[in-house]
C-alpha cells in the first residue's frame, strides 16, 4: 500500500471562535438563552471567516449557507419541540450527562462546519449565487453524513473544561476579549490540530466529491432543459400564433 503523505494542518483561532462558542452554546445555564446565542455565533460563521480571506459574502449567500434542513412538517413541530428544549435546559441538572453529550455533538459539528466553510473560501466555491447554492448544499450533505470523527475526543475535552461560559460569550460579542476559558480550548485545539490534518484532508475530498456530483447533476439538468426548450421552437415544432 502506498503512503500517503500529508500536510500539516495549520491551526488559525480565528476561523474557529465562533464555531467553538456556537457549539459550547448549550452549557449556558438559562433556558433558551442557550440557543440564542448558538444562533448568533452560526451565522456569524461564514461573514467571519471569509472576512479572514479578504472576501465579502452576498446576503443570498449567507442565507445558502445558513439554511436549516426544516420542512412544513417541521414547522409545524417546532412548538413541541421547543417545549421540550425548554423542560431539558430546565432540569439540566438531571439530564447534565444528555448536555455534556449534546454539546460535544454540536462542537464537533460546528468545527466541521468551520473548516469546510473556509476550505469554501479558498477554492473560490462561492464566486457567483449559482455555484454559492450548489456548495451550500453539498456542505450540508457532508455535515449530515459526519456522526463520528477524532474531534469527537477533543471535544470532549473541552466540553469538560468549560467555566462560565455565558460570560465568555458575551465578553466575544461585545469587545472580541478572550478569557482564560478561551485562551485554554485555543491551546487544546492548536496543540490537536496537526495531528488531525489527515483526518481533516479526508473531510475536504469528501466535500469536494460531493460538490463535484451536484454540480455535473446541475449541468446535466440544464441541458436537459435547453433540448426541451430547443424541441418546443424546433422548425417542426412551430410555436403557437
Amino acid at each position: 500500500m502506498s503512503e500517503i503523505i500529508t500536510q500539516d494542518e495549520k491551526f488559525e483561532w480565528a476561523i474557529y471562535v465562533d464555531a467553538t462558542l456556537a457549539g459550547l452554546a448549550i452549557l449556558i445555564p438559562i433556558p433558551l438563552l442557550d440557543l440564542f446565542f448558538e444562533w448568533i455565533f452560526k451565522r456569524r460563521m461564514p461573514q467571519a471567516i471569509a472576512k479572514r480571506n479578504g472576501r465579502t459574502l452576498s446576503p443570498e449567500t449567507v442565507r445558502q449557507l445558513n439554511r436549516s434542513n426544516w420542512s412544513c412538517l417541521g414547522c409545524l413541530l417546532w412548538p413541541l419541540e421547543l417545549v421540550w428544549l425548554l423542560l431539558k435546559r430546565t432540569y439540566r441538572t438531571i439530564l447534565y450527562f444528555l448536555t455534556v453529550k449534546e454539546a460535544t455533538d454540536k462542537l464537533s459539528y460546528y468545527w466541521h462546519r468551520a473548516y469546510l466553510l473556509d476550505k469554501m473560501m479558498e477554492r473560490d466555491d462561492l464566486a457567483t449565487e449559482e455555484e454559492a447554492a450548489l456548495a451550500a448544499q453539498a456542505l450540508h450533505q457532508v455535515l449530515e453524513s459526519v456522526t463520528t470523527s477524532p474531534l469527537t475526543q477533543l471535544a470532549k475535552e473541552v466540553v469538560a473544561n468549560v467555566r462560565h461560559i455565558l460570560r465568555s460569550s458575551w465578553r466575544w460579542l461585545r469587545r472580541k476579549q478572550e478569557d482564560e476559558m478561551m485562551a485554554k480550548t485555543r491551546s487544546q485545539m492548536a496543540t490537536a490540530w496537526r495531528d488531525l490534518s489527515g483526518y481533516f484532508e479526508q473531510v475536504a475530498a469528501q466535500y469536494e466529491a460531493r460538490l463535484e456530483q451536484l454540480q455535473i447533476a446541475h449541468v446535466q439538468e440544464k441541458l436537459v432543459i435547453a433540448d426541451a426548450a430547443a424541441d418546443v421552437l424546433s422548425p417542426t415544432n412551430p410555436p403557437d400564433i
